[in-house]
């Protein structure tokens, strides 16, 4: 009777160990949706993420510009379309200014981090714009999302390349360890590539950047 007691009890601490472990390693996630349309700094906190959205040499001191401006701008205090411009070729879209911001993990546990641009649904024109259609309605292809690893330096030569309709459930970078006080700050370009028609000048692109963290096991 004794032993069986004892077995029982090993058996319920094994039981909890493995759900313990499980919690752990499965999906204690979080997300955030932000408007990547101001090219203004924020500073945000979330879950286990602090997640800076840069205009200055605040968020990274060693770099001279900062602020790209994608889907919308600020001009005599109303906001307005901010359009992306048709390149010719990959290198010259990346010689242009990056959007910047900074995440750190501000967590006790490693984290793997997924990034998506969603576009926001929920932007209507206004004004001048009110007759402009967004973008993705025709020419979804023709749009370039490119992302890169700046946190040494603005880093144009390594930047994860895609067009947006090819992205799978918007995702634009998944699962970068992000390491328990560690910091990363990502470049982000979004533009046209030489094959988008002339009928795309009424149209514009308004995005969301969300962020997904997920435990990882140690």
């Amino acid at each position: 009777m004794y032993i069986d007691k004892m077995i029982k009890k090993e058996v319920l601490i094994l039981i909890v160990s493995i759900l313990v472990v499980i919690a752990l390693i499965t999906s204690v996630s979080f997300s955030y949706f932000f408007a990547v349309d101001n090219g203004k700094e924020n500073v945000i906190s979330i879950g286990d993420l602090k997640i800076t959205f840069c205009e200055d040499e605040s968020c990274k001191k060693d770099y001279a510009n900062f602020g790209q401006v994608i889907g919308t701008k600020t001009v005599n205090g109303e906001s307005v379309i901010n359009r992306i411009y048709p390149f010719v070729n990959e290198t010259d879209a990346l010689n242009t200014t990056p959007y910047i911001f900074n995440i750190k993990n501000t967590g006790s546990l490693d984290v793997l981090l997924t990034i998506k641009l969603n576009e926001d649904m929920d932007y209507i024109p206004s004004g001048n714009y009110s007759n402009y259609e967004s973008i993705t309605k025709l020419y979804s292809e023709n749009i370039k999302v490119g992302i890169s690893n700046c946190s040494n330096s603005i880093d144009r030569e390594n930047v994860l390349i895609n067009s947006y309709s090819s992205l799978i459930d918007n995702t634009i970078l998944e699962n970068d360890e992000l390491k328990v006080n560690e910091d990363k700050t990502y470049c982000l370009w979004t533009w046209l590539d030489e094959n988008t028609p002339n009928s795309v000048q009424n149209t514009y692109f308004v995005a969301n950047l969300d962020f997904k963290a997920e435990y990882m096991p140690r």
